[in-house]
């Protein structure tokens, strides 16, 4: 049965406002999505030869072309590992990689920069494979001290 009281109830019903209860959680699910793409896809480099403590000297010379992209660097770390240019090597790969290096045009000069940490064996070593490849220039990198 159909009242005019009963309309009148209905049509209340429509007009009151209702409130929404819960939480909407989509633009915390969208934030968190756009980070995580961020991160996946800005990958930090992995830390290698950069964090490298060079022995201090005060007669220290400028060596420009050791900052060529085609220069033959090597790096000798504190715990004794390799890296020819940004890649970590083994210490029997070296000599292949340097003639490689020279034969694409590099100059025929190593720069070696060893941490001053490292052992003198290790460094050793790695002259040893740079000869084998039949480089007799190597220039040992430092950084230039004020006062020692």
């Amino acid at each position: 049965m159909w009242s005019p009281s009963q309309a009148a109830i209905q049509r209340e019903r429509k007009r009151r406002a209702r409130f929404f209860s819960g939480m909407d959680l989509w633009p915390f699910v969208g934030i968190s999505l756009v980070l995580l793409i961020i991160f996946m896809v800005i990958v930090p480099p992995p830390p290698h030869h950069d964090s490298i403590d060079l022995p201090r000297t005060v007669h220290a010379a400028v060596q420009a072309k050791a900052r060529r992209e085609d220069a033959i660097r090597i790096t000798v770390m504190r715990d004794g590992s390799v890296y020819y240019r940004n890649m970590r090597v083994m210490l029997g790969d070296l000599p292949k990689r340097i003639q490689e290096a020279v034969q694409d045009g590099a100059e025929k000069k190593v720069y070696l920069a060893v941490d001053t940490r490292s052992r003198y064996g290790d460094a050793a070593a790695v002259v040893d494979q740079i000869r084998k490849a039949g480089i007799s220039e190597v220039c040992i990198l430092t950084e230039k001290a004020e006062k020692l």
